[in-house]
């Protein structure tokens, strides 16, 4: 197939574009925001017919950082809301009906009782922080597109997950530079929020091969029914702070953890953890790769990107 990938840029991106190309599929990777701004429904028309028109289309552009979305409600909107419209509006002057899947998030469950764990694509929604609800939003833009103008859609409900390449704002490789730091002696301890939180964490490749499934069951008729929900999840949920202890144990350091209080998110679920059967029955999808490998790795990315940041002019 030939598929156009937004946001191909992002940490997502590098490896959806990766899977794609491994898999055999001709890949046209979206320009950064700075070339191409993901609302802008001409600009989106002049790409999406730069290489011949798509067979399919794998949407990851927008916001991702949930804090981002906190402090700029109405940027959210517009590139999570707005640049999902003008895509499928694109699709539409275009006059074609590519197989498409949006990259949704998991936040759009909200803050999960205990009884309502693991989460169905059935449980209710509740989205709370703005983030979440321009998810929500996305969603049903895309749900929408799907039923007024038959586009084969798939929309992913995507739990937490990490990998080699993730900006250090996120839980996993910012904790990584964290114990990297207490290793070298520049922190005497990793600072944390609540690390007793647990969440439903898998490796970003497995997420990719995810997408690229669903992405070809909608190619081949294969998924049952479109728009289709679907959770990208592991099924399983971990402490934060054994994520911590596991990075220390890899690095090779006593696990020193510090409870920063300005760390700690408001409103923050005691848990998140999804059901994703839906997804091994509609595509046959499996998490491959263990999470301590996930966190090896995360290190391992992080040690070489410290290194090359602290590095002379002359070493580099």
């Amino acid at each position: 197939m030939r598929v156009y990938v937004t946001g191909a840029i992002g940490f997502v991106g590098h490896w959806m574009v990766a899977e794609l190309r491994n898999s055999g599929h001709e890949v046209i990777p979206a320009p950064g925001p700075d070339e191409l701004d993901i609302t802008d429904r001409d600009g989106l028309v002049r790409w999406l017919s730069s290489a011949g028109l798509p067979d399919g289309v794998i949407h990851l552009a927008g916001m991702a950082f949930a804090p981002d979305a906190y402090r700029s409600p109405s940027e959210a909107f517009r590139v999570n809301v707005g640049g999902t419209i003008a895509l499928f509006e694109s699709l539409r002057v275009l006059g074609v009906r590519p197989s498409v899947v949006v990259s949704g998030s998991a936040d759009v469950y909200g803050a999960p009782r205990a009884d309502d764990l693991p989460l169905r694509e059935d449980s209710p929604l509740a989205p709370q922080l703005p983030y979440a609800v321009s998810k929500a939003g996305q969603e049903a833009v895309a749900v929408e597109a799907g039923l007024r103008y038959g586009f084969p859609v798939a929309v992913t409900r995507s739990f937490n997950h990490a990998g080699p390449g993730q900006r250090p704002v996120f839980v996993v490789a910012a904790m990584a530079r964290r114990v990297l730091a207490m290793k070298s002696g520049a922190a005497p301890s990793v600072p944390a929020g609540n690390v007793e939180v647990k969440r439903d964490l898998s490796d970003v490749r497995d997420v990719a091969r995810a997408y690229r499934l669903l992405l070809e069951g909608l190619a081949g008729g294969k998924l049952a029914s479109s728009p289709t929900i679907v959770n990208v999840a592991s099924g399983s949920s971990v402490p934060i702070r054994w994520v911590i202890e596991r990075l220390c144990a890899l690095a090779g350091v006593e696990a020193r953890i510090q409870v920063d209080e300005s760390l700690v998110r408001p409103n923050d679920p005691a848990e998140l953890r999804g059901d994703a059967s839906l997804l091994a029955r509609l595509t046959g999808w499996a998490p491959a790769i263990p999470l301590e490998q996930t966190l090896a790795d995360v290190l391992a990315d992080a040690a070489a990107r410290v290194a090359a940041e602290s590095a002379t002019p002359a070493e580099r």
